[in-house]
């Protein structure tokens, strides 16, 4: 099964585009999906949680989505939610993938601070400009969009 844990901060189309645009480029297409959600302005979880429904939709997935809220600002809280997560999922031998594209500072930062070993990928969508960022990934400019695999860089 396939795990993303995907980082909502100020943009529900960041969070969305960059799982799309994973799953395009990576082909990492989720089984089941947890929004780690800090309640930052803008950020709408049951938002981002039909966006990417419908998404999936489109790849033939009925994914379950699930909202992990945690108190924004708090380290320590965001690090040991994805703990939790990542080692529920690793005991069972489940890929996993963190998505910290649409992440505030302190939801990245927290979701780093673990044991990333059982971690497959972590995604991030850079963009050139934020002018177009607020719309679907398909109608924002490809050659401004660069979707990598922060570990995959890393790693040896």
């Amino acid at each position: 099964m396939k795990i993303l844990i995907t980082l909502l901060g100020r943009s529900v189309w960041g969070l969305v585009n960059s799982s799309w645009a994973s799953m395009r480029k990576y082909g990492f297409i989720p089984d089941r999906v947890h929004i780690i959600d800090a309640g930052t302005d803008g950020g709408d979880a049951e938002e981002a949680s039909r966006r990417l429904r419908i998404l999936l939709q489109g790849f033939n997935v009925d994914v379950d989505v699930s909202i992990e809220r945690v108190e924004a600002g708090n380290i320590g809280s965001v690090s040991s939610t994805i703990k939790r997560l990542i080692n529920k999922y690793r005991a069972d031998g489940h890929h996993i993938a963190i998505d910290v594209t649409s992440g505030t500072k302190d939801l990245v930062l927290g979701s780093l601070m673990n044991d990333l070993a059982g971690v497959d990928h972590i995604f991030y969508l850079r963009i050139d400009s934020l002018r177009n960022a607020d719309r679907p990934y398909i109608l924002i400019p490809v050659e401004g969009q660069h979707v990598i695999d922060v570990l995959a860089e890393v790693r040896p």
